[in-house]
């Protein structure tokens, strides 16, 4: 940063700028600082030596749909799309599955190839999301990425005229793990990006994500009918809190969305929780679960086939106690999704980096993933793996 006069020319100089940067249009700019269109002209030739990085955007709307979608085909690695859609096949999964990579960098710090990956994936995760009339978002720092990759684009809200419901899928963490990474923040943040700061998204900030099955019986259930009466709760899940689905209207939210936004974790680390802190009020240690699953997706567990009886009930003490996503939400938004260019999205899986690769493909394997957007090193594991 260098030091900047702040007379009335540069400031309107910056102004115009910012404006620029937000995707205003000439005129646009021209009216708000009442000045002339030269001026404009002036300041923004003046801005762009230093203040002013411009993007180049592709206007897809001018290419024909059928040309649009051999584009991006060409756009993927086509072998390893075609890999995994036979994995898929395999099972009796037909759902073709949009695939990107993007660069990176292999030999980076987790965290920033994280930044980059979200930087990268979200103009593409724009276009999915105008296509959608509600996204559901899990949580995590690679959502972050995304989100924040979100903001930075030069578009500013509201996105289009009909708001996009931005839906948590999550309760809060009983651990240490930092409250904008949490789905309701997520969800809040990514409303405001697109429909602008009147937009007031759900939240399950008052809902624990695991209810611990140390509690008794009578513990547990109160804490349910505790969860019950958020409202949010109510009209994302329906009636799960206490057993009273039959009182639910309206189809719960969870079941009607066009998109939902998560990532994979490692299974060196499912459900996030890295440290294993929310185990320490849980029967079932962090090391017996790592050893049960084959998968997770934003808290979606996939137990190992031919579990043991005894490490087959630890299992499900675990999924009983989350009280966010679940597996029918993810293949009811599945189902719904995939149109290459129109219609609901349906899962849109981003994630990257080392130690994925088999938990991404027992996802294809089930036909929960419709887009899949990841880094090379993820991709060359892929490769390998299929």
């Amino acid at each position: 940063m260098k030091k900047v006069q702040d007379d009335q020319k540069t400031i309107e100089m910056l102004a115009a700028a910012v404006l620029a940067g937000e995707g205003r249009a000439h005129k646009d700019i021209k009216y708000l600082l009442g000045v002339s269109g030269s001026a404009v002209t002036r300041h923004l030739t003046k801005a762009r030596k230093e203040f002013l990085r411009e993007q180049v955007r592709f206007l897809s709307y001018k290419v024909p749909r059928a040309t649009m979608e051999k584009v991006r085909r060409r756009l993927t690695q086509q072998p390893l799309q075609e890999k995994l859609e036979k994995l898929g096949r395999s099972q009796g999964r037909e759902r073709a599955i949009r695939l990107r990579v993007f660069p990176c960098g292999g030999g980076g710090e987790d965290r920033e190839r994280m930044k980059k990956l979200g930087e990268f994936a979200a103009p593409v995760v724009r276009q999915l999301l105008l296509r959608s009339r509600s996204c559901g978002l899990t949580w995590g720092g690679m959502l972050k990425a995304v989100v924040t990759g979100l903001r930075d684009l030069p578009f500013p809200p509201p996105w289009r005229k009909t708001p996009i419901q931005c839906i948590p899928l999550s309760g809060e963490p009983l651990a240490r793990d930092r409250a904008s990474f949490s789905s309701s923040s997520l969800a809040r943040d990514l409303g405001i990006i697109i429909n602008g700061d009147q937009y007031d998204a759900p939240s399950l900030a008052m809902v624990p994500a695991f209810i611990p099955d140390a509690f008794r019986k009578h513990e547990q259930e109160g804490v349910r009918n505790l969860i019950e009466l958020v409202k949010s709760y109510h009209d994302i899940f329906g009636g799960q809190g206490n057993g009273n689905s039959d009182t639910q209207t309206a189809k719960p939210k969870a079941m009607t969305l066009d998109m939902i936004l998560t990532s994979v974790g490692s299974l060196d680390k499912p459900l996030g929780f890295g440290r294993g802190v929310l185990f320490d009020e849980m029967s079932v240690s962090y090391q017996d679960l790592k050893s049960f699953l084959v998968a997770e997706v934003g808290g979606v567990c996939i137990p190992r086939p031919n579990l043991a009886a005894d490490k087959k009930e630890q299992f499900h003490k675990v999924q009983n106690s989350w009280t966010g996503l679940r597996l029918e939400h993810l293949m009811a938004c599945a189902a719904r999704g995939g149109g290459a260019l129109k219609g609901p999205p349906g899962v849109v899986v981003i994630s990257g980096g080392k130690g994925k690769a088999s938990a991404v493909c027992e996802l294809i394997k089930l036909g929960l993933v419709n887009y899949l957007l990841i880094d090379e090193v993820l991709a060359e594991e892929l490769d390998k793996e299929g």
